[in-house]
């Protein structure tokens, strides 16, 4: 079954910053989180009181962890690249070829 049909766990979010995953009833960490995500599981991140979803805060907040860890996706040059594309009159075809080519998952 695609990872992308299924309907996505629903992870509260509370003031005191604290993440609690509904489904298994606990409280999680981003590494909970980044585990989620590499099991192909979707979730969303909300905030309790607002309901406000904050799922790509969270995951930018995952992956920029992991680029300060040392494990490394993008260069410099890519990085600055991205930036600059984000001010692009090409912004909405380049959003939808980088959706498309990272929608690849290799068979597990």
């Amino acid at each position: 079954m695609n990872s992308f049909n299924q309907t996505p766990r629903i992870i509260k979010k509370y003031g005191n910053r604290r993440l609690y995953d509904e489904v298994d009833s606990r409280y999680v960490n981003f590494s909970d989180l980044r585990t989620l995500v590499m099991e192909g599981k979707q979730f969303r991140v909300v905030v309790e009181k607002t309901n406000e979803d904050q799922t790509a805060k969270l995951l930018l907040q995952i992956f920029l962890e992991m680029e300060l860890s040392g494990q490394y996706l993008f260069s410099d040059q890519a990085l600055r690249s991205l930036i600059v594309l984000n001010n692009s009159p090409a912004k909405s075809v380049i959003d939808l070829y980088l959706k498309n080519m990272l929608s690849f998952q290799p068979a597990k």
